[in-house]
């Protein structure tokens, strides 16, 4: 009886003097950059264009049920710098002073974010369509053009569910991007569904503005849409 008492006694008294684990958080760092031109060489964007963007996703960053959590402008820094830099999630984290994890879900909150609010609004035919004509007809002197289409192919890492799928004609890992863009590069149509084994053109039929033209739509009569993709 002694001995049970005993153990009963020095459990009770080893979980009375257990140590309270603390998180430690590490201080944020490397988001105040006085150079302009290092500013825009570390997160791919000049300051007036980080600040459009915070304007446009920074209330459905805010994290307020969460403790020391980054501020919107610093989520949307750490994934612009982890997008820019091609870098694994713990060297971003390190730079910044957050874990990995932190890396891999504010990139996810803020890819979300601009993917829901900004693509919808920027990614669009322009309303001044005749002018884009006028352009195009100045610049390459071929009337009626609304937009020129081409696809390219991004390079990403090997991923872990039908990876061969994935492997271009080049060999390497990618997905095949299809864009339309103005005779000033402003992107009007994109599609990055695809991986990169797709041709061109099976990425151009399956898109939504390829059907909106099927069913007789033209931002304005008799326009066209220049590419080297065969169909």
């Amino acid at each position: 009886m002694d001995i049970l008492n005993l153990m009963l006694t020095s459990s009770d008294e080893s979980e009375d003097d257990a140590p309270t684990v603390r998180k430690v958080y590490r201080p944020r760092v490397n988001f105040v950059v006085p150079s302009d031109f290092q500013f825009r060489e570390k997160f791919r964007m000049r300051r007036h264009e980080v600040e459009f963007v915070l304007t446009q996703i920074g209330p459905r960053l805010f994290e307020s049920n969460r403790s020391y959590s980054l501020s919107p402008e610093q989520q949307l820094l750490v994934t612009l710098h982890w997008m820019g830099n091609g870098g694994y999630y713990h060297g971003i984290g390190d730079m910044h002073g957050v874990s990995k994890s932190t890396v891999c879900r504010v990139r996810r909150r803020v890819i979300n974010a601009i993917n829901e609010v900004m693509f919808p609004k920027i990614i669009t035919w322009p309303t001044n369509s005749t002018e884009v004509a006028e352009e195009f007809f100045r610049k390459g002197g071929f009337p009626a053009v609304c937009g020129c289409v081409d696809g390219t192919l991004i390079n990403l890492d090997s991923p872990q569910e039908h990876e061969q799928q994935y492997v271009d004609r080049y060999g390497n890992h990618s997905i095949n991007a299809m864009m339309i863009c103005g005779p000033d590069y402003t992107f009007y149509s994109v599609n990055a569904r695809w991986p990169g084994s797709v041709h061109d053109s099976r990425v151009l039929r399956n898109s939504a503005i390829f059907q909106r033209f099927e069913d007789g739509y033209r931002p304005f009569q008799g326009s066209v849409v220049l590419g080297n993709i065969y169909i």
